[in-house]
């Protein structure tokens, strides 16, 4: 996950706004995303068409302009169109093994990989660090966390080459 990222919540609860008919309204946000440095960032996620056909950014007008900082301090719509197949799968995945982390097998991965050749396959790092289909989930988490680098635009599986990251702290 992104160094700038602190905490991302699903579908929290209801956005109140009012619409230009000047009816009352509610929006139900895909995610909360809030950063390190404290904003946070409500994320709707729809299908280009869907947002095309029911007009969505009109209602995303709307819905902008009822925000307050209590809620969201900036409103973003993400459609299929921002990214491919694969990056949304892996997105997905991130947001999954985030929840079942292994500090633990973290920290082992973070020590055998100052120790190993690189590149290496995720399935050859998998086999070295002996932790089965968890030890994939570290290794996908470091991709994530920087301490590995792959190609993120196509899915990540065990074919993936990866490298490791050049720090530049």
């Amino acid at each position: 996950m992104r160094k700038a990222v602190w905490d991302i919540r699903e579908q929290p609860e209801a956005f109140k706004y009012i619409g230009r008919d000047g009816r009352c309204s509610y929006h139900f946000f895909d995610f909360l995303v809030t950063l390190r440095c404290g904003r946070v960032l409500a994320v709707a996620v729809k299908p280009m068409a869907e947002v095309k056909k029911k007009n969505f950014l009109l209602e995303l007008e709307d819905i902008r302009a009822s925000m307050n900082s209590d809620f969201a301090d900036e409103v973003i719509l993400i459609t299929d169109q921002d990214f491919t197949k694969a990056e949304a799968l892996n997105a997905e995945r991130c947001n999954a093994f985030v929840r079942t982390r292994n500090e633990n097998l973290q920290q082992k991965l973070k020590a055998l990989i100052h120790v190993v050749a690189f590149p290496l396959s995720v399935g050859e790092l998998q086999n070295r660090l002996g932790a089965g289909a968890e030890g994939y989930r570290a290794i996908f988490l470091a991709i994530f966390d920087g301490l590995l680098s792959a190609d993120k635009t196509k899915e990540i599986d065990l074919f993936t080459m990866v490298e490791l990251e050049e720090r530049h702290d």
